[in-house]
């Protein structure tokens, strides 16, 4: 191969025409597809999902409760918080939107999943909520609270929830906190970026004029759209930045250590080749891309950066560039196809994103390899390439009379504390009771602390299949605590209670049929399953690098030992890394 290879090398050296229509031939469709791909902002492609839970979020996501927003008016005056949602309102019609509130509807279809929703805590003293005292003192509770004015929606909760299982409840603690709100319904659903984004500027608009005539007013939006805009415009901000803040520094670097610009340009030259390979070739295998991936991307300049390094600074251990290339060829190659092997492992995973992210960064370094392979060196200076050494400070420990320099490896004392040090590290991984990965899929969303404090009001109402999804183990709990003791006699006891209090013995009728009817179907799509997923993506993920680099080494090499030395610094470096991780309470997730 090396020697086919050269002599191409040779060909090209008295055919430059031929070098050059090529190279532009290559260019004309690599620069074509990557400007007309389109880029996606949702971070949900990252999630494994087959074919049927993909239909099922398309189809979530089409819900009422994601493409809803929450108009949220804080403040102490509940006059003042109607006002204000009137003015939101009135100022909305002129635009043709209308405000909603919550209905009866909705309350009953978040408070029938009980059985769900209820703490796993309750369960420890239940029984002493169901004596005829608890009983009571619960009716009276709510007897007390639905003479407050302005709380007729408590009514249909406590047909649910009579004697407080869920307390705080949604509603009680919209109470306690002076909140007032009001609903509205994207048309455009909840990821629709671009089209969602002017949608939530123009009503963050009409609140802010609003807020202005209620200066003591707290007004705000809340939601699955806003928070799908938020996402985006952090992906694009983010990606732009990494990709930005990585270029500028590695070219400070590379300026600093090559005096010549020349040099400098055919290291821009080679990567951005392979930028664009990259991209054309995921423009070839879908037709949108996560902008997540690109942001990644920056990364890969890192690495496809040592490509054309390595040719630069052999040159000037070389007579020629012919033996530049001789001599690099093999080390190249070798290290392009077991980062590229690497990359490629992520193709098998359900994650869509991670598919994209393994295609790109296979196509990236590969097209970057070709160029440094084929083009780059008849662009290289027939000097050898000058190259300013940095000045790395030489450091001395010294343990009672010995005294070595710390470079030097073969000092026993020096090989016996890197040991110690890893067998340190090796118990704190083994030992570790906590998992490496975070499978907790509403930490891939970013979000701010305000919009995460107002989610909690208000995400679960309305999606019940989330809710059975995310708590389905609740439903086990339920049955279990209610096949050892009576509903009948509970039943009889709230019926006797409750026409005392004041209420009519069949008022809380719902809460009757859940007591009566506590069989649950547990949902065949959970989010559960899709963390599980997650988590053993990244054992594979680990595991299947590790055996694509090892093999590849052992075959390069053809022989054990050697390959078992070019593979230690790699498993030492991972270990440290789960190590410190494990130290600084930090984990993974399907992003990082």
């Amino acid at each position: 191969m090396k020697t086919l290879l050269l002599r191409l090398y040779d060909y090209l050296t008295t055919h430059r025409l031929g070098l050059w229509v090529g190279l532009s031939l290559v260019l004309l469709p690599l620069v074509y597809l990557a400007v007309t791909l389109r880029y996606d902002e949702n971070i949900m492609d990252f999630l494994p999902v087959t074919a049927e839970e993909k239909a099922y979020l398309e189809n979530a996501q089409s819900q009422q409760s994601a493409t809803r927003m929450v108009l949220i008016v804080e403040g102490e005056d509940e006059d003042r918080r109607s006002a204000a949602i009137d003015d939101v309102d009135y100022q909305l019609s002129t635009v043709n939107y209308q405000l909603s509130t919550l209905d009866a509807d909705q309350l009953s279809a978040y408070y029938s999943l009980l059985p769900y929703l209820m703490p796993d805590s309750v369960y420890a003293h239940l029984d002493s909520l169901l004596t005829p005292e608890a009983i009571r003192a619960a009716l009276q509770r709510d007897r007390t609270l639905l003479s407050i004015p302005g709380t007729s929606m408590l009514g249909t909760a406590i047909q649910y929830d009579p004697l407080g299982l869920l307390n705080p409840s949604p509603v009680t603690r919209h109470l306690s906190t002076n909140i007032s709100y009001a609903f509205i319904d994207s048309p455009y659903g909840s990821t629709e970026t671009r089209h969602n984004a002017a949608w939530t500027d123009s009503l963050t608009a009409v609140t802010d004029v609003v807020a202005r005539d209620y200066p003591e007013l707290k007004i705000r939006w809340v939601g699955a759209p806003i928070v799908a805009v938020g996402n985006a415009r952090r992906i694009k901000t983010d990606t732009l930045l990494c990709i930005a803040l990585s270029s500028v520094l590695i070219i400070l670097l590379l300026a600093y250590a090559f005096p010549r610009r020349r040099d400098l340009w055919l290291i821009l030259l080679a990567v951005s080749f392979g930028w664009l390979t990259g991209m054309a070739v995921l423009h070839m295998v879908t037709p949108t891309v996560s902008a997540v991936v690109l942001g990644i991307g920056s990364v890969l300049i890192g690495i496809a950066v040592n490509y054309p390094l390595h040719l630069l600074v052999h040159r000037r251990y070389t007579a020629s560039v012919r033996q530049t290339l001789d001599e690099v060829l093999s080390p190249l190659v070798v290290g392009n196809i077991t980062t590229v092997g690497a990359f490629l492992a992520l193709l098998p995973l359900e994650s869509a994103a991670l598919r994209q992210l393994g295609c790109f960064a296979g196509a990236m370094l590969i097209g970057t390899i070709l160029f440094c392979i084929f083009v780059m060196p008849h662009l290289m200076s027939a000097e050898p390439t000058p190259v300013r050494e940095l000045k790395i400070p030489h450091f001395r420990f010294k343990i009672s009379n010995f005294q070595s320099p710390i470079s030097n490896l073969q000092s026993p004392i020096l090989i016996l504390t890197l040991l110690l040090g890893a067998y340190l590290l090796v118990s704190t991984v083994r030992n570790s009771q906590s998992s490496f990965f975070d499978s907790n899929l509403s930490h891939i969303n970013y979000m701010t602390p305000q919009q995460r404090a107002d989610l909690a009001y208000f995400d679960s109402i309305g999606n019940p299949q989330r809710i059975m999804s995310d708590n389905a183990y609740k439903a086990d709990l339920w049955q279990a605590y209610w096949l050892n003791h009576s509903a009948d006699s509970v039943i009889a006891c709230v019926q006797t209670e409750a026409k005392a209090a004041g209420f009519r013995p069949e008022a809380f009728g719902p809460f009757y049929d859940m007591l009566q009817h506590y069989t649950f179907c547990t949902p065949q799509f959970s989010y559960n399953d899709i963390a599980r997923r997650l988590s053993d993506d990244f054992d594979y993920i680990g595991l299947c690098c590790s055996l694509i680099v090892f093999v590849f080494l052992w075959l390069s090499f053809r022989n054990l030992w050697l390959a078992l030395i070019a593979f230690v610094p790699m498993a030492l470096s991972w270990i440290w890394i789960l190590a410190i991780m494990q130290m600084f309470g930090l984990q993974f997730n399907i992003v990082n």
